[in-house]
């Protein structure tokens, strides 16, 4: 191997592992941020733990339906076999919310996204994502709300969050006249994100790239 091909070889493998270097610990620093598109969702995430209900084969309602990871507080009931509104065609979780109402899912351990899919929601539905008591007990803190809309031919759509800041409660209300009838499923989560590359990582990515660029060229000029 010659000098400038040794040199070549050496500034690409440096490139390489900076740029995986640096994208396995730095994470952009962002607020809160919504999604209607489940892929970019995933993409900004990374590995999901999903609850999909399909454990459960009998309609169940209660004030508060644990879940394991997470608990159901108020207007909520686990729908099955038979289906008030499909989503994909499995158990979900369904909801009629008069005017004023509202239901909680309450996590257990801080999380940093949330999202599940939907069917039936409107308007009147509105979304908010809290920390409660994350910070001691009795703190509450709004980190942001969603108000949703309707999809067309009501077909299923997704929703989700991720944040910078921990959070474990999200509430929807009914905030619109008459009752809001809706359902949800695959209900995905994490508790940490995705290490995300900051823009310094591209720009040593590029000027890796560069440097490789100018030596292959004078190679090629000196041959």
């Amino acid at each position: 191997m010659s000098f400038i091909q040794s040199i070549s070889h050496r500034v690409l493998a440096f490139t390489f592992f900076i740029g995986i270097g640096a994208a396995a610990h730095a994470v952009v620093n962002q607020p809160l941020t919504q999604y209607t598109d489940f892929n970019s969702f995933a993409a900004a995430t990374g590995p999901l733990q999903t609850e999909s209900f399909n454990s459960y084969f009998a309609d169940q309602a209660a004030n508060n339906l644990n879940f394991g990871a997470f608990v159901g507080h108020n207007s909520l009931q686990v729908d099955a076999p038979d289906l008030k509104l499909s989503i994909d065609g499995t158990t979900n979780l369904y909801s009629d919310i008069s005017y004023g109402g509202w239901f909680t899912l309450r996590f257990n351990a801080p999380i940093m996204a949330y999202g599940a899919w939907f069917s039936g929601l409107s308007s009147r539905i509105g979304l908010t994502v809290a920390a409660d008591s994350l910070s001691g007990y009795g703190s509450y803190s709004t980190l942001g709300r969603y108000q949703a809309t309707a999809s067309p031919d009501n077909a299923p759509q997704f929703i989700g969050f991720t944040s910078t800041e921990a959070f474990n409660g999200i509430t929807f209300e009914s905030n619109g006249c008459c009752s809001a009838r809706f359902a949800l499923d695959n209900v995905m989560y994490t508790h940490a994100l995705a290490p995300v590359p900051e823009p310094e990582t591209y720009a040593m990515l590029l000027a890796g790239l560069g440097v490789m660029g100018a030596v292959v060229r004078r190679r090629k000029q000196t041959n």
